[in-house]
């Protein structure tokens, strides 16, 4: 992990602090997942933030072996 110094707004710095609280992380860790979606939303301006944050789930249970691959044949 790199560390660097960057220059924040006091108004969005008590923003972050609220999100980490609610979010039960810790600040830096809040920091990086608010900027991971941010990023994300920047790319993908046709998806709301809720579906990134789902599909991020999605990723990571799939990573974790909590699910699989869906057959669309048994649907069918």
């Amino acid at each position: 992990m790199v560390r660097k110094t960057i220059a924040i707004d006091e108004e969005l710095l008590k923003d972050l602090d609220v999100f980490a609280r609610k979010e039960h992380r810790d600040f830096s860790s809040a920091m990086r997942y608010a900027l991971r979606i941010g990023l994300l939303a920047i790319e993908n301006p046709d998806l709301t933030v809720q579906e990134i944050k789902d599909v991020l789930e999605a990723k990571v249970d799939y990573e974790m072996g909590n699910v699989s691959e869906m057959d669309l044949d048994d649907f069918r």
